[in-house]
């Protein structure tokens, strides 16, 4: 496995044609899946906290919508960029004395305590929780950072065949199926058994963080076995000012393309993502929302982790601009659907959430293809090796798009249409108005920005001919 790796990357220095052409066809499969299992971690860092946080601060808590959203949105999205910018441009300049893979092992040690820390807020004055969760979050955030930008960078650095990316983002997907499985199942089901309190949730997270240590110790261990690319003239270059790499990758048109249909669906994603509990208590009347939710999830993960070996193949044989139309336009009819027939039987929704959940998996995996791809041209058009900047914008626009719609754009809609959280923490009902903020919220919203986000692919990415070979 090792050679393998080596020469993958020694081989290519970004100078000549040739050397693309040497580098070995085939990334080993024990390479392809240990990597992958990294993904694990990043799926529960991101999904867990997204989900399950501002209905804990509401529910819980008893902090009204607006306020907690706020509290999640700000650390999350101004410091959450400035952590994502910094370690990106970081780790593109000192990547020869301090490897992209040694992040794993300072984010996988800060794991526990970061997961601990978001759901161990005190009882006292609704002033001093909220400067809590922001300075809780704002370190969550840190160590989130410290791993999602090095790993995606490296995923985009191990081969030069864009179809051998394609796979590697589908192993990656996959894998991102079993965190979903435990970040969007489990996790709620286990908060649920164990009472639904402040103290089940603090168990739960708990637990999350030592199981992110050991996924990312895996990830750092496989790593060792895959040597990065050699830096450059344009490399060290980029090296000497990193905030110019980071302003050279806003003026690559095909990199601002993809990022603009990025912040399009992980907005809408984390609208949908963060109102998902609120939909399944008060739109679909469920007693028990965090098990139900935990049993959908579940199904959503075994389709994500079936469907995107499915996807990559789809693209093989269509094409990945088309696939991705195809995937996102299916996600958004989907989940609009759904919004219109809430009270169905609930083996309705477990069909709508394995078919919604079968179509995230097409999209993510290839969105994530484009994006290597649009890296692996940078390197051939520039001479430089911008993997972590690119890398860093990219996970910046996840992570604020995802703060945006699942903290901030929630919390201001739920409260605007007249949700109550002291009648949800008390278990009163609500009113018609904010039931209809919920579907609107879950539902609608998100479905036509999916949409929206397919046509803009369709429209206006297009995938070079050296890379359809």
């Amino acid at each position: 496995m090792n050679t393998a790796a080596t020469n993958t990357v020694t081989t290519n220095t970004g100078t000549t044609n040739t050397a693309t052409q040497a580098r070995p066809a085939r990334i080993p499969i024990s390479t392809k899946a240990g990597f992958g299992i990294g993904q694990i971690a990043g799926q529960l860092f991101r999904d867990t906290p997204s989900l399950l946080l501002l209905f804990f601060l509401t529910n819980v808590m008893g902090i009204s919508p607006a306020i907690a959203g706020t509290a999640i949105f700000i650390p999350k999205v101004v410091l959450g960029a400035l952590f994502d910018l910094g370690i990106g441009a970081v780790s593109d300049r000192f990547a020869d004395r301090m490897p992209r893979r040694n992040w794993f092992v300072i984010s996988g040690l800060a794991a526990p305590v970061a997961m601990l820390g978001v759901f161990a807020v005190p009882q006292a004055s609704v002033g001093f929780q909220v400067a809590w969760v922001m300075a809780s979050f704002s370190f969550y955030m840190a160590v989130y950072s410290s791993f999602s930008v090095p790993y995606l960078a490296m995923l985009s650095e191990m081969t030069s065949d864009p179809k051998e990316r394609t796979e590697l983002m589908g192993w990656k997907h996959s894998f991102g199926g079993i965190g979903l499985l435990l970040s969007s199942s489990l996790a709620p089901m286990a908060v649920n058994a164990l009472g639904a309190d402040q103290r089940a949730h603090l168990i739960t997270m708990g637990t999350i963080g030592v199981a992110c240590l050991v996924f990312m110790l895996i990830a750092w261990r496989v790593a060792r076995g895959i040597a990065r690319l050699p830096q450059t003239a344009g490399d060290a270059a980029a090296g000497r000012s990193a905030l110019g790499g980071l302003a050279r990758a806003f003026a690559d048109r095909r990199f601002v393309i993809l990022s603009i249909s990025a912040v399009v669906m992980t907005v809408s994603a984390g609208i949908g993502y963060a109102s998902f509990p609120f939909f399944v208590k008060y739109s679909m009347a469920r007693a028990e929302p965090l098990h139900d939710l935990g049993v959908m999830a579940a199904i959503m993960g075994v389709a994500v982790i079936f469907g995107s070996p499915m996807w990559v193949m789809v693209s093989a044989r269509i094409g990945k601009v088309p696939t991705y139309v195809m995937a996102a336009a299916g996600h958004g009819l989907i989940v609009f659907v759904w919004g219109l027939m809430p009270r169905a039987p609930v083996e309705v929704a477990y069909v709508l959430s394995g078919l919604m959940a079968t179509c995230n998996a097409g999209w993510g995996t290839v969105v994530l293809s484009l994006l290597s791809d649009c890296i692996a041209q940078a390197r051939e058009d520039f001479g430089e090796n911008r993997a972590g900047s690119y890398s860093a914008i990219w996970s910046a626009i996840e992570k604020a798009g995802i703060a945006l719609g699942g903290t901030l754009i929630v919390g201001l809609l739920l409260s605007w249409f007249g949700f109550d959280s002291v009648a949800a923490k008390q278990g009163l009902p609500q009113t018609e108005a904010a039931l209809f903020g919920i579907l609107f919220c879950y539902s609608f919203l998100p479905g036509v920005a999916k949409m929206t986000a397919a046509g803009m692919i369709w429209k206006f990415v297009r995938e070079p001919a050296r890379l359809q070979d």
